[in-house]
């Protein structure tokens, strides 16, 4: 007789594995099938790899600035071996973490490949044979891949996706970045760093094509100070061979150039793992390749949940999370106020660092809603002057009339950490007096984002009103 859990989660990724540990610490008899590694995607081949690599390359970049600071480092040269050997100790490390946390809390680890065999059951095939795993609730939280490129070409040798580039042993000579998102400028980073002769094809209008237009022409600059080439407006049509290399061939502003390299990296998105699953046995509606659910998290089928990139909508590592928080606490009757749209915070974490939540600017104006501006930048702030990190700005978008942030971006030193405080003000209402009037930590990169607010009131203390470039 198959064994029945309260909930059972189909993946192990930050999705998955956060819903697991919620569900136990709610009294839930849960389990996890895993066919791969614990941590998903993010821990192994996506979040934590790249970031360990951009990490490298950041201290890379500082030690070839020492001068600017005071200070004489010769001889500083790369090791890309030992980058990608420290990168591997942090991953072994983290999922180190994970398997004992799920241990820890009681949820028992099912290793295998599942199938959804009707709405009570799930078939799970291993080495070791098939077995049957029964359950009153599921969580479907089985990831994404990286989307092939739709384009002749994009299966030669040399054209290779980011699980290819974290492969890499050495540093690409020259490289082609096909798609200017995340993904595809963080690789420009850490290449342009290590000597890589770096040029990225975005096919929007400009690179980062999720964020404020100000924000991309500022990336765009500090990329070109570093020598990476930024093409927007490029629609790769074909790959082919050229010499020893790879040619793409690209319709920019309606002329046709061609781009050489020895590696071309595709990083055009991602698609949802929806195929093979067993959805249809259970009744699951899938619509595309995603599958729809409430805000709660359920799908069509009430025993049935789904949350991560599965859901199509937020494909980010701590979406995934929150999601899997809340379909957790809806399974255990506790009152959640499930998951909120309009409060789901990104970033990019190239060097300057990209964080972003709610309108932009152009986006509000679209509602046709009355805003105000707030802009405040890190030349002007005593922290990043002291910290020689002068490169961006804070920007706030608020409602004209009651004051309260719709949206905030950053482009600069901790963006990533620092747009918390803007989703913590929106999740509350708050408005850019509340932040304004918050007494912030001197000297601080925090201080920009109550600065911006002031900035946004009309009474900016620390510049001239009318000051901030916007371009």
């Amino acid at each position: 007789m198959a064994e029945t859990y309260d909930v059972l989660v189909l993946g192990a990724g930050p999705g998955g594995y956060v819903a697991a540990i919620r569900a136990t610490q709610l009294g839930l008899r849960t389990a996890l099938i895993e066919r791969e590694d614990l941590g998903g995607v993010c821990l192994n081949r996506g979040c934590i790899p790249s970031k360990a690599m951009l990490r490298s390359a950041e201290v890379l970049h500082l030690l070839e600035r020492a001068e600017e600071f005071g200070l004489h480092a010769e001889g500083v040269r790369a090791d890309y071996g030992a980058v990608v050997a420290r990168r591997d100790k942090s991953v072994a490390q983290l999922l180190k973490g994970v398997t004992n946390l799920l241990a820890g809390n009681g949820v028992a680890v099912v290793r295998g490949t599942a199938t959804i065999r009707d709405g009570q059951t799930v078939e799970v095939a291993s080495a070791e044979g098939r077995a049957t795993v029964g359950y009153r609730n599921l969580i479907v939280a089985t990831g994404s891949r990286s989307a092939p490129l739709p384009v002749p070409g994009a299966d030669l040798p040399g054209v290779i996706d980011s699980d290819g580039a974290l492969e890499l042993q050495k540093p690409p000579r020259r490289v082609v970045i096909i798609g200017g998102g995340a993904v595809g400028v963080e690789w420009a980073e850490i290449w342009a760093a290590f000597g890589t002769e770096v040029t990225v094809l975005e096919m929007l209008p400009q690179i980062v094509p999720t964020e404020e237009p100000e924000i991309a022409r500022e990336l765009t600059r500090a990329f070109a100070r570093k020598g990476i080439e930024c093409v927007p407006g490029a629609t790769v049509r074909d790959i082919h061979g050229a010499g020893d290399g790879l040619a793409a061939i690209a319709m920019v502003d309606g002329e046709e150039r061609v781009f050489k390299a020895d590696t071309m990296l595709a990083g055009v998105g991602r698609r949802a793992n929806v195929e093979d699953l067993g959805l249809e046995n259970a009744g699951v509606q899938v619509e595309g390749r995603s599958i729809p659910t409430d805000p709660f998290m359920r799908t069509n089928v009430p025993a049935v949940f789904a949350v991560g990139d599965v859901t199509g909508r937020f494909l980010l590592a701590h979406v995934a999370s929150h999601q899997g928080i809340v379909a957790a606490e809806t399974i255990a009757g506790r009152k959640t106020e499930g998951f909120d749209e309009r409060i789901v915070p990104a970033a990019i974490f190239t060097h300057p660092e990209i964080a972003s939540v709610g309108l932009r600017e152009r986006e509000a104006a679209d509602r046709g809603l009355s805003v105000r501006i707030g802009r405040y930048p890190f030349a002007a702030s005593g922290r990043a002057q002291a910290s020689g990190e002068m490169t961006g700005f804070v920007k706030i978008v608020a409602a004209e009339e009651t004051g309260e942030i719709l949206g905030a971006h950053v482009v600069g030193p901790s963006a990533g950490d620092l747009i918390a405080e803007a989703c913590l003000a929106m999740r509350l209402h708050a408005t850019i007096d509340d932040l304004a009037h918050t007494i912030h930590v001197h000297p601080t990169f925090s201080e920009s984002v109550m600065e911006a607010a002031w900035a946004a009131a009309g009474t900016p203390i620390h510049i001239l009103a009318g000051r901030v470039r916007r371009d």
